[in-house]
This record gives structure tokens, C-alpha cells and sequence, in this order.
């Protein structure tokens, strides 16, 4: 991970971030995803333009908001430090929350411009996937959103600095509990001289090459399904998506459990924000096969 990617010579220096840079990589491939989309859909790419201005701005809102009102702990123990609720650059964006804004913010636009909202929504569909798989990369480099602990020889594992809160972590319990530390470790598979740090599930890579084949899915399917409704599309994103979330979120270990009772332990924030957007999908996809063509 490089959290810093590089520094501008401007005053003393500027900082460009690699989150920040593959969340703006991430706009720019899907808007630009979405204006090839539009000249077949006979949509304006002005209309695509603002559309996706408005987005990625209100999505922004919505995602550091929701982080914040529920994910978020200061650093320094005081809530009042606004400085760091506006410090997106440092990670801290949970992606439900922006989506639902944007699609508020989304809906309300293409309503006063008269143009069809599930249209334009199906334009968008493949290349907000697409657009948030680059984002997944982004966490990569910023260290967030880090995975269990992976068994020894796992493909899909890696590792992240010492200092890097992923190995932090590591360090915090094994210095909480060392002897069940150790042991939880060494059942994985690994050596004790390999201790205190061990690799870790690779997440963010998965989750973005999840978000691609989603992508690309949705194109491959929307040439398959036809004749279909206006924003069929973006509903089998919404279902797609909450679907990978959920299981992905098995494998992460950056959140805590919540909301357990009796002997279930609770789930995880970004389960239970998938099984709203799922069960949104399945309403908007109730409503659909009801309505009239």
C-alpha cells in the first residue's frame, strides 16, 4: 500500500493521495463509461455530464455522512474535531450511504429535466460498478477496509506495514493476549517464529474484481434480456452488488460486529446496509415486473 503517491513541488509540497486519486479515477471511468452508453440509449451526454457531477458530489456527502454517524471514532476522542469529519482524503466512506443519496439527488434532477429516470440509471448501472471497483483499489493503497487474518499458502492473502492499522491491530492483540494470539495464529498455519504479524485476507482486491465482473455482467445481461423495462439495469446492480457486499464482509475485520442477540453475534455495518439495498432491489424489481411497458 502507498497511501501518498506522490508529493507536488507547489509551497510545501501537496500531497496527492491514492485513495483519493483511484476514487477520481473511479468517477472518470464511469462517467466516461456512461457517455458511450448514452449516444445508443438516445440520452443526451450533457444530461450524463450533470448527472454525474451531481453524483459524485452527493455521493461524497452521503458516504462520509453515514460513516460518520455510524462508523465513525476520533482519533483524539473528541466528536467536535470538524477538521476530521471532512478528511475523506484519509478513507472513511461507506458506499450505501452515498449511493442512496446520489439516487435521491439523481432522481429529483432527471425529474425536473423530464428525462426517464430508469433509463439513465441503466446507462450508469455498468460503470458505477465498474467506477467503485477502482474505488476498492483506492482502499488498497490507503490501507482500510483490511480483511481476517488468512490461513497459511492462501492465495488471496497479503500483508500491509507494521505500522499500518491492518498490523496494528495484529500487534494490539498480540500484546492484549499473547498466548491467544499465538495460538489463534499458529492453528492457521503458521510457523511461531513467524509471529507477532501474520498475512491477511486481501479484501479490497476481491471486492474489486467482484465490482468488475458485476460490470461487465450487467452489459453481457442487458444485451441478453430483451425486451426489457427502464431501470431493470440498475435494480440487477442494486441485488448484484448487495449480494457480493454480504458475503465479502465474512472475510473483512475492519468493523465490529453488530446488533447480535442470544447466540447469533451480529453482523457487520456493510451486511446490514446490504440487506436494506437488497431488499430495495427486490421491491424496485416487484414494481417493475408489475408495470405496464
Amino acid at each position: 500500500m502507498q497511501r501518498v503517491i506522490l508529493t507536488l513541488p507547489i509551497g510545501n509540497g501537496i500531497p496527492i493521495f491514492g485513495y483519493g486519486l483511484f476514487i477520481m479515477v473511479g468517477f472518470l471511468a464511469a462517467l466516461f463509461i456512461a457517455r458511450v452508453r448514452a449516444k445508443a440509449a438516445g440520452v443526451s451526454k450533457e444530461a450524463v455530464i450533470d448527472l454525474g457531477l451531481i453524483s459524485i458530489f452527493t455521493g461524497i456527502i452521503g458516504a462520509r455522512l453515514a460513516f460518520l454517524l455510524l462508523d465513525y471514532t476520533p482519533s483524539d476522542g473528541q466528536y467536535g474535531n470538524w477538521r476530521e469529519w471532512l478528511a475523506v482524503w484519509e478513507g472513511g466512506l461507506t458506499f450505501q450511504g452515498g449511493l442512496f443519496l446520489a439516487l435521491l439527488a439523481d432522481w429529483i434532477y432527471l425529474r425536473y429535466r423530464k428525462i426517464s429516470v430508469g433509463k439513465m440509471f441503466d446507462i450508469y448501472a455498468p460503470g458505477l460498478a465498474i467506477g467503485v471497483g477502482f474505488g476498492r483499489l483506492g482502499c488498497l493503497l490507503n490501507g482500510c477496509c483490511w480483511g481476517k487474518p488468512a490461513p497459511a499458502g492462501s492465495v488471496f492473502s497479503m500483508r500491509f506495514p507494521d505500522a499500518i492499522e491492518p498490523m496494528a491491530h495484529q500487534l494490539w492483540l498480540a500484546h492484549q493476549n499473547p498466548s491467544a494470539w499465538t495460538d489463534f495464529v499458529t492453528s492457521l498455519g503458521y510457523p511461531a517464529d513467524t509471529l507477532p504479524t501474520v498475512p491477511i485476507y486481501a479484501t479490497q482486491i476481491i471486492s474489486a474484481l467482484g465490482l468488475f465482473a458485476i460490470g461487465a455482467g450487467l452489459m453481457w445481461a442487458e444485451r441478453r434480456f430483451r425486451p426489457r423495462r427502464d431501470g431493470q439495469v440498475i435494480v440487477w446492480f442494486l441485488l448484484a452488488y448487495a449480494i457480493g457486499r454480504f458475503v465479502i464482509e465474512f472475510w473483512r475485520d475492519d468493523t465490529p460486529l453488530r446488533y447480535g442477540f442470544g447466540a447469533f453475534p451480529g453482523l457487520r455495518l456493510g451486511q446490514w446496509l446490504a440487506v436494506a439495498m437488497f431488499v430495495v432491489g427486490v421491491i424496485l424489481q416487484w414494481y417493475l415486473s408489475r408495470r405496464k411497458t
